[in-house]
């Protein structure tokens, strides 16, 4: 199973921040794609993190989103 949550082109290439199961986990995975052809393929660039995270991403973007100048 794999969600794409957002997708960001950047100088031909495409950043994805997807949630995908492998071997039996789940994984956030934010990562650097490329075109082959008409396939999109992932590259190493990206982090992978737990799931379990994504709270704390969320909460992390909306307090910065709140007052961006207090970073």
């Amino acid at each position: 199973m794999t969600a794409i949550l957002f997708e960001q082109p950047y100088r031909g290439d495409l950043w994805r921040l997807e949630v995908a199961t492998h071997e039996g986990r789940t994984f956030g995975n934010w990562r650097k794609w490329y075109r082959d052809g008409d396939t999109l393929k992932p590259t190493r660039q990206g982090v992978t993190f737990p799931v379990e995270r994504l709270d704390e991403l969320q909460a992390a973007l909306t307090d910065y989103l709140a007052d961006p100048l207090a970073t």
